[in-house]
């Protein structure tokens, strides 16, 4: 082949194997994935880990922390859908397009983010920020998540700072790994807290006699460490609400070689749920179809209503599974059909599959309440993406002559017939008065 052919091959290469990736891509937002990866941590302790993510077709652009071409941004757009950050264990800072701004501007444009802590070193300034935006407060430095009754015997016999964690008890999140796998979790590192946002999704925590403690002052630590028990989580998510999905994992060894090899481990299979969660290959759902009309109407959303009518909401929804859409089975989808608060909430009700969705749907009766009111549809449950639906619709009162005649209401039946009995009395009473006059009086005879 010619140096020009090869030229324009190069030129057209690179755009057909993206086109290529994403039309295979597991992930519902895309596969281009950026990982930023210090040279003083070797790769190659960590090629399980990222030969699984490339199994699952992501193309992975490695870079450094400290790379004057990186961006995440290029003219205002997204150029990764996701980023997972390696921090290594001697950098003091990250490069300027890595700091806690442009990592939230990143998830703001709906970018995902894995954050894998260092477990030797401690939490840069500006990863400490971006946790801290995020409610997650990373440990000191120098801290260790010990446990003396749930360690690796073999790992550390004295020092208890390999513990081994039951799936069972310490995977908060559902559909994360089997509850009943005989698999046990390895685990190195120090642990964080996380705050009261109710968009934080917890996965992993310790157990109940965990602790975390300074290893350069274990005499102080030990009686009040930094965290303890339950409230120590070794990963912990969060999905903002435009869905765009954060995740920081305590300590990066978790996902390294040596854990996924160790025997009876399952830290390869949880990986793959945190990054698959993470990187949105599951846990999301849409809404396709939304529409409302009048019983027995072929009408579709119209933007007026009369009070009392008996109205139709349907809704579809789908959920994605593998590589492509399913119906999304729920009993817990609601309706809120409000003005200033909720007049009805109403459950939808699943009526069947249609096509890749499925279909929700309920009747009921406008109020008997004129005004501007709204179709409010907000399904927000852990682990799952948000739906969320809004339409607007005037509800007017009775037109002139829409209002029912007296004959039609049974209630106004007493009423008519009293009416129909005083004027049959008053005729009556008329005629008797008019026809019957005052009796004769005999004429007075006079002599």
């Amino acid at each position: 082949m010619t140096p020009f052919g090869r030229g324009i091959m190069r030129i057209l290469g690179f755009p057909l194997l993206a086109l290529v990736s994403l039309s295979f891509a597991l992930s519902t937002t895309g596969s281009k994935l950026l990982v930023v990866l210090d040279p003083s941590i070797n790769k190659e302790d960590y090629s399980i880990f990222f030969d699984d993510l490339i199994g699952r077709n992501f193309a992975i652009d490695f870079r450094t922390a400290n790379d004057p071409h990186l961006s995440l941004f290029n003219y205002g757009e997204r150029v990764y859908d996701h980023v997972i950050l390696t921090l290594p264990p001697t950098q003091k800072a990250l490069g300027p397009n890595l700091l806690a701004r442009p990592l939230l501007e990143f998830m703001s444009n709906g970018g995902n983010v894995l954050v894998m802590l260092n477990p030797k070193g401690h939490p840069l300034g500006s990863v400490r920020e971006f946790a801290r935006e995020l409610d997650m407060h990373l440990p000191f430095r120098d801290t260790k998540l010990v446990d003396h009754f749930h360690f690796d015997a073999e790992t550390s016999p004295d020092r208890h700072d390999t513990v081994s964690l039951d799936p069972a008890t310490s995977i908060v999140a559902s559909h994360f790994l089997p509850k009943a796998t005989s698999k046990k979790i390895v685990y190195s590192g120090s642990a964080f807290a996380i705050g009261n946002n109710e968009l934080l999704y917890p996965i992993l925590r310790a157990s109940d006699t965990a602790y975390v403690y300074d290893s350069a002052e274990e005499m102080l630590s030990s009686d009040s460490p930094f965290v303890s028990g339950t409230q120590a989580y070794l990963v912990s998510g969060i999905q903002a609400r435009n869905n765009a999905r954060a995740v920081i994992v305590a300590s990066s060894s978790m996902l390294s070689n040596e854990a996924f090899s160790a025997a009876n481990s399952a830290n390869r299979e949880l990986a793959a749920s945190i990054t698959r969660w993470t990187f949105q290959e599951f846990g999301v759902i849409k809404l396709t179809s939304v529409t409302h009309r009048l019983v027995n109407s072929a009408e579709q959303n119209p933007e007026i209503y009369r009070v009392k009518q008996n109205i139709t909401y349907e809704a579809e929804i789908s959920e994605w599974i593998n590589d492509k859409w399913v119906p999304f089975i729920a009993n817990d989808v609601q309706l809120e059909f409000t003005m200033l608060d909720p007049y009805y909430r109403l459950t939808l009700t699943p009526v069947g599959p249609k096509g890749d969705s499925e279909l929700y749907a309920t009747t009921f009766q406008a109020p008997d309440q004129h005004g501007m009111f709204t179709f409010h549809l907000n399904y927000k449950r852990e682990g799952l993406s948000y739906v969320q639906d809004k339409r607007t619709v005037t509800l007017r009162h009775f037109g002139h002559n829409e209002f029912l005649r007296s004959f039609e209401i049974p209630n106004a039946y007493p009423y008519i017939t009293s009416l129909v009995a005083v004027v049959v009395a008053w005729v009556i009473f008329t005629v008797l008065w008019v026809f019957s006059g005052a009796d004769k009086v005999p004429e007075k005879k006079t002599k």
